[in-house]
């Protein structure tokens, strides 16, 4: 079993080098492949980990930010942004003006 992952990890590693384009962002270019790829593969599954922690994290930090009249921002850059890049977003574009 231990060659068997040397050699998928060198296959990989050879295929991720001897691609002609690779971007590592490919913002703005929802239209790619690798770009609609990457996104749904690594973006969304972790703009949906960061929604549900944020989201956390608003609840606990509720306390504090009500007297301090901070709780719309801090909704704002904890909850309401990571939803709007997880669901909101179109699929592949990284660069978003509503955001």
């Amino acid at each position: 079993m231990n060659h068997i992952s040397k050699y998928l990890v060198v296959g990989l590693a050879a295929i991720f080098l001897l691609t002609e384009k690779a971007n590592a962002n490919p913002a703005g270019s929802g239209k790619s492949v690798p770009a609609i790829v990457a996104d749904v593969v690594i973006c969304r599954p972790l703009g949906l980990c960061a929604l549900v922690a944020g989201s956390a994290f608003y609840v606990v930090s509720l306390p504090f930010t009500i007297p301090a009249g901070g709780q719309e921002e801090a909704k704002r850059n904890l909850v309401m942004y990571p939803y709007h890049y997880t669901f909101t977003r179109q699929l592949g574009e990284f660069q978003d003006e509503d955001l």
